[in-house]
């Protein structure tokens, strides 16, 4: 008991402090909707019940502490389960570190771009069907064999291809015992004519998704990890039903080792991945903790587009244009990223164009987000898309979107409020997006709502990252009369002469701040300053 208290410890405190925010992105991907329509449909698919099930636990995951719990308490039930079927077999079978090693696999499962966490909840539910079925044996002894393919069948048509784990398993069984395992054969080939079947009726695009591991996933593509999850299983029931006549210690010295290693360092190495921080971001942005965001990206430099979180942030608590070069800023790019980060990339330019009054890129990113998320439904994004068909004069459209939202749990208020959103200004040109060009977009938006500050500070800040001079001329001829901020300033020093600096509003402060710099002096002073970044790092205008 002991054991097993302080390995739930462990698990729950490697899953929070880890993953807890790769699972918040579960409750978007597989969102509930508490309507009868949509159960029926799923119901009626081929591991339907699973994703029913499943829809409904990760709209908890909102919360990563309750996502963090839920999967702790699935990883306990398959430990709980091998052991408990081991014992089926060998009545001597007790809690080893061996146990562990499926878990080690699903972890890395969850850091997977395309895994669903159906894959979690159809292997806890087959090793407990498993169990009932071995427990149960007696019942139905004449007809073991019939039950057996019974049993498979009924496992594969509500959670999926796992129903091959309880066949093998069944086969395990019988080896073990130095019996000819019949039952399971039968099962294995009543599975192989149902899978063809499901392939047949356009179930599944290919024999491989309809009898693999692959069908939970969200895309087509390596599932290699859940399989040597389903294999670790077997090895791990085998192992602990001979661990009697093995050698304890050295199994469990060497299994411990391995997963030291093989798991710390796999997912060590993910965790520090742009994808799982820019997960991590995606939480903070939803709850609105900008000052978190700002800390995260300084204890992790990277390059920063103008379009992300961090410079929302600093927006947000108008500081764009005092903090901005505190980060390593590059210019908004066409972005060339795989599908593995598209999704996540979609979600932050929404957001990002959204806030900052983008209304139009904003419905881009957040149209094409939904596009790509299974069942194509994506709450943030939605949530979004309402007030920006109200503003953009397509009222039914929001009201489809809002109607989707009020059949969960945690958007239908939110969308109820979206509805009454009339605070979006747009342009009267009211393009839909890029058609003048990026900065052309902004400065319209600006000229038409005079009070977003969010989209002041983006549109100056497109102006100083790109060091357009005719563009600075322009911005500061429609701003005679306003102080100049000291970033604009430091532009004008390097694109003006210093009698033109004058005439434009430029104080002496910073123009003997920028010859003091040309002489080597003050040179602590340096960081922080346009100039930093025009010498340092900006890596376009290097190559200019």
């Amino acid at each position: 008991m002991a054991q097993m208290a302080l390995v739930i410890m462990l698990l729950f405190v490697f899953t929070f402090s880890f993953q807890r925010f790769k699972l918040y992105t579960f409750e978007s991907d597989n969102l509930f909707l508490f309507d009868s329509t949509w159960i029926k449909q799923h119901l009626f698919e081929t591991g339907g019940v699973n994703l029913i099930l499943t829809s409904f636990l990760t709209q908890f995951f909102k919360f990563p502490i309750v996502g963090a719990i839920i999967t702790t308490i699935v990883y306990i039930s398959i430990i709980y389960y091998i052991i408990e079927i081991a014992r089926k077999i060998n009545g001597n079978a007790s809690f080893t570190i061996i146990s562990l090693l499926p878990i080690g696999f699903l972890m890395l499962c969850v850091e997977e771009p395309f895994y669903s966490f159906r894959g979690h909840i159809s292997l806890a539910i087959c090793l407990i069907i498993t169990f009932v079925y071995l427990n149960n044996r007696a019942l139905f002894a004449k007809f073991d064999a019939i039950f057996a393919s019974l049993f498979s069948l009924l496992i594969y048509v509500l959670f999926g291809s796992v129903a091959w784990l309880f066949a093998i398993l069944i086969i395990v069984k019988s080896i073990c015992q130095h019996k000819f395992p019949t039952n399971g054969i039968i099962a294995l080939i009543a599975l192989f004519i149902c899978c063809t079947i499901s392939y047949l009726c356009e179930n599944f695009i290919s024999v491989e998704e309809a009898a693999s591991p692959l069908q939970y996933y969200n895309w087509p593509t390596s599932y290699l990890t859940a399989t040597c999850a389903w294999f670790s299983v077997i090895l791990a029931i085998i192992i602990l039903v001979f661990a009697n006549k093995l050698n304890n210690k050295h199994i469990e010295s060497a299994t411990l080792a391995v997963m030291i290693i093989s798991f710390g360092y796999g997912l060590n190495k993910i965790h520090k991945s742009d994808m799982a921080k820019m997960q991590h971001e995606s939480y903070l942005a939803d709850n609105n903790c900008w000052d978190e965001i700002i800390k995260l990206n300084k204890r992790k430099p990277t390059k920063t587009k103008l379009i992300s979180y961090v410079n929302l942030a600093l927006a947000k608590q108008n500081l764009l244009l005092d903090r901005m070069f505190e980060f390593n800023q590059q210019l908004p790019t066409q972005r060339t990223d795989s599908r593995i980060v598209r999704n996540e990339i979609l979600r932050m330019e929404s957001l990002v164009y959204f806030e900052s009054g983008h209304l139009a890129q904003a419905r881009k990113a957040a149209f094409n987000s939904v596009l790509i998320t299974t069942g194509g439904v994506e709450p943030h994004d939605i949530l979004r898309l309402i007030p920006i068909n109200i503003a953009m004069g397509t009222k039914n459209v929001a009201q489809h979107y809002a109607t989707t939202l009020n059949k969960t749990l945690f958007y239908s208020e939110p969308a109820k409020c979206a509805l009454t959103d009339t605070n979006r200004i747009l342009p009267s040109k009211s393009n839909f997006c890029e058609l003048y060009g990026f900065a052309n977009d902004y400065r319209e938006i600006v000229e038409a709502d005079t009070q977003n500050v969010v989209a002041q500070q983006f549109h100056i800040a497109f102006i100083l990252l790109s060091a357009d001079k005719e563009k600075l001329r322009n911005y500061i001829e429609t701003t005679k009369n306003a102080n100049l901020h000291k970033r604009v300033q430091e532009a004008c020093t390097i694109m003006f002469t210093t009698d033109e600096c004058r005439q434009i509003g430029v104080t002496e402060k910073v123009i003997n701040e920028f010859e003091a710099l040309k002489n080597g002096e003050k040179i602590a002073d340096f960081y922080r300053t346009y100039w930093y970044y025009i010498a340092y790092l900006n890596t376009t205008m290097k190559k200019q």
